[in-house]
């Protein structure tokens, strides 16, 4: 039910790095060969490295490691391993095992050592993380490894997607690409979504890591679809370039754009394809005191039950719409709000305008991609949001999500 699916230019390959999949039965041992559930992302170089990570208290074993990793050998990372099917999270004891296992796995097929290796697992929590099945087809991925392998990765870390999700651009000289998952189970701090962005550009640790944290800000942590976090979130960004013997970017403003780009596309392709929206909203919140308030309005807007069912009704409920701005737990003059739908303006210093028609906000409300801009009046700060619509398939989706 994705709105509107894009047509995709096909990834750019990133020198030093090859991709490869191979298909493990990781959910089931009868998927076994009819799709992709294991990638490797190998640097050929010793790759910089940053991450960012979900805050839930109940978050994955992988993930633990992979923040452990980051902190301790950012700077000499080869290779990351990522499943499909089976999130290995919330099962005990075992977790911790399996994922070294995994990491382990990755490792010796990538010739280098664990404290190298990055992982990510995504899927069905609570289930026994069948690392036997990977163990045993993981030499298909080695085999497959090639520069131009990002669209297959992309396409073997599905989950619930029904489309795979990738983003380039070129920054001078260097390449950025990069993928991600992402469908259900999708807020802010982060969501249900893997993504792996690698770049041959020259650059340290010391700048990836904040670059990393300011982009995923402004994209990944600034979408909803539902409400909910998961237990494995993960983004890694792996710069190669230094392993070439380049010293390290001095204006770094460039790449820093461009990465946010890749980013909020990455994150707009995942709103899109959100479980069972039929609706892309962009929610412009400005006129804020600080960019964190005006983001703080922006995702209550996005993750309120009753804002997105009147989107998914084509409702122009505009009194939904300020009692989540008045629920966002910001200080607000009610005297100076304003809210408009696309180019129909609704609220004007805090009161429906005398000219204003339901029509014309049905109207905009029907469209399957329109535009929220909130005007707080106390203020230069703004932040954008972007969400979509509740419907029925949401429900049926999740209710059937095991079976």
């Amino acid at each position: 039910m994705a709105v509107n699916p894009p047509l995709l230019d096909p990834p750019l390959p990133v020198p030093c790095f090859r991709v490869g999949t191979a298909s493990c039965g990781v959910k089931s041992p009868e998927i076994r060969g009819k799709r992709q559930d294991l990638t490797l992302i190998v640097s050929d170089e010793p790759a910089h490295a940053a991450g960012v990570f979900t805050q839930n208290r109940f978050r994955a074993a992988c993930v633990d490691f992979g923040q452990e990793t980051i902190e301790r050998h950012g700077q000499d990372i080869r290779c990351i391993i990522a499943n499909s099917g089976n999130a290995n999270a919330g099962v005990g004891e075992m977790e911790r095992l399996w994922a070294q296992q995994l990491i382990e796995a990755g490792a010796a097929a990538c010739g280098c050592r664990p404290e190298q290796t990055l992982s990510a697992s995504t899927g069905v929590i609570g289930t026994p993380f069948p690392i036997e099945r990977i163990e045993r087809h993981i030499g298909e991925a080695v085999a497959s490894l090639r520069p131009d392998g990002w669209q297959a990765a992309a396409e073997a870390i599905r989950t619930t997607d029904t489309f795979a999700k990738w983003a380039s651009r070129k920054v001078g000289n260097h390449t950025i690409t990069g993928i991600a998952k992402g469908s259900g189970m999708i807020h802010p701090n982060m969501a249900t979504m893997l993504a792996f962005v690698a770049t041959d550009a020259p650059l340290t640790h010391d700048q990836l890591q904040p670059m990393l944290r300011r982009a995923a800000d402004r994209s990944f942590n600034s979408i909803s679809v539902d409400g909910d976090t998961s237990t494995n979130d993960t983004v890694y960004l792996l710069a190669n370039g230094l392993g070439m013997g380049h010293a390290p970017l001095q204006d770094t403003s460039e790449f820093e754009q461009a990465l946010t780009e890749v980013c909020i596309e990455l994150a707009q392709l995942i709103v899109r394809d959100g479980e069972g929206v039929s609706k892309f909203v962009t929610i412009h919140v400005n006129g804020a005191r600080s960019e964190e308030e005006a983001r703080k309005i922006g995702r209550t807007i996005a993750v309120s039950p009753l804002v997105k069912t009147a989107f998914a009704g084509s409702d122009a409920n505009w009194g939904r719409i300020l009692a989540a701005i008045g629920n966002a737990g910001v200080e607000i003059d009610r005297s100076r709000v304003a809210l408009a739908a696309d180019d129909v303006c609704i609220v004007e210093n805090g009161q429906l305008r005398e000219d204003y028609r339901d029509e014309a906000g049905m109207a905009v409300f029907a469209k399957k991609e329109f535009t929220l801009h909130v005007d707080l009046g106390l203020g230069e700060a703004a932040a954008t949001v972007w969400t979509g619509d509740l419907t029925h398939e949401y429900i049926t989706i999740n209710a059937e999500y095991r079976t």
